[in-house]
């Protein structure tokens, strides 16, 4: 049947939202198949949506002098919208919140924002701008001084360079939330960003830029795999992978499309995370180092992820019983390597193998 696959535990941080998640490098087979490999839970992200963030504004003008977009808004990200006690500001304001980067003094960027008003975050989820700017832009922003960000979005570097904060913008000096005119996809609501776009000469005040969490599966890659190799490749913004719910066989195949965690791995978009079924049981990821192009993805880019996913999944070679990609499902369903002999699994384990060795079939 060919060379077996060669499975190697990973040492690294990653974690899902409950707990630590082991990284499996797999390598070998006829075709010279190589992967990440780790099970992990769903937790859902929204970002790039036209409509993921929106704060009503009661203002009759916006600022540039115009009517006021920022009416009756339903932005997808909310908290507990409809709620006994919850009003319609207090789930838009909440929602927001998750647009708001910490800061990285061991406070919560969202809860500086939304509690201290202290202005120490900076707006991440959200594109954002100076009033200078917005007016050399010619853009509308949300300038309520509630709004105002007193970190840019590269304070990172400055942190990281002087293991300190850097002095919050003077007020009136700081970011606020651009808002989509007429004629964008969703007028009144912010843009929203990803950090892997569809075009690398477009406006990145366009929300037609970034991936629609919607429209796109895609997986929040994690600034960790940049500290790990598989036959030399890292994992990078872009790259593809497969996902597949071996309790159910839903799956997908997906690229890494937005970052901003370190070590968290299961974070996907609304149209991943919906067609694997939601929160629930563990899902395999396999994940292709190498397989992107870079951060610039092209549009519609949920068209070539069947291309890009076969390219590598085909590495397996033919998948049939005692194949390497039998291998690979049974690794999937139970975490057995290798067996050497023929394998009696419960009924419960085999469902699980007949679900991964489908799906395996499907993007191969």
């Amino acid at each position: 049947m060919g060379d077996r696959l060669t499975f190697r535990r990973i040492s690294g941080p990653f974690a899902d939202r409950y707990k630590s998640v082991a990284v499996w490098e797999v390598s070998g087979g006829p075709g010279g198949f190589l992967a990440f490999v780790y099970q992990c839970s769903l937790n859902l992200d929204i970002d790039g949506s036209p409509t993921t963030y929106g704060w009503d504004n009661p203002a009759k003008l916006d600022s540039k002098g115009q009517p006021n977009l920022q009416k009756t808004l339903e932005p997808l990200e909310n908290w507990h919208k409809g709620w006994k006690g919850v009003s319609r500001e207090t789930s838009q304001l909440v929602g927001l919140g998750n647009a708001c980067g910490n800061p990285g003094d061991n406070t919560v960027g969202w809860k500086n924002w939304a509690y201290e008003k202290n202005r120490k975050f900076y707006w991440a989820g959200v594109k954002a701008v100076t009033k200078a700017q917005a007016k050399a832009l010619k853009l509308v922003i949300d300038d309520r001084p509630e709004l105002e960000a007193g970190l840019d979005q590269n304070y990172r570097e400055y942190f990281k360079k002087f293991k300190k904060l850097p002095d919050l913008l003077p007020k009136g000096s700081g970011y606020f939330p651009v808002v989509q005119e007429e004629g964008g996809p969703a007028k009144g609501y912010y843009v929203s960003t990803t950090s892997v776009v569809t075009d690398g000469k477009g406006s990145l005040y366009d929300p037609n830029t970034y991936l629609d969490a919607a429209k796109v599966p895609y997986a929040v890659w994690a600034g960790a795999w940049l500290n790990i190799a598989a036959g030399g490749k890292k994992l990078s913004q872009g790259d593809y992978g497969i996902a597949i719910r071996t309790t159910t066989g839903a799956n997908t195949g997906f690229l890494y499309g937005d970052s901003g965690t370190d070590v968290k791995v299961g974070e996907c978009s609304q149209k991943m995370h919906s067609t694997l079924g939601g929160e629930g049981s563990l899902v395999s990821f396999i994940a292709f180092p190498g397989s992107g192009t870079g951060k610039i993805v092209g549009k519609n880019p949920e068209t070539h992820i069947r291309e890009r996913v076969t390219t590598r999944s085909a590495a397996l070679g033919v998948i049939r019983p005692g194949s390497v990609g039998s291998d690979l499902a049974l690794f999937l369903a139970t975490g057995i390597i290798n067996p050497t002999k023929p394998v009696t699994l419960p009924s419960q384990q085999a469902r699980q193998y007949n679900n991964a060795y489908a799906a395996l079939v499907n993007w191969s």
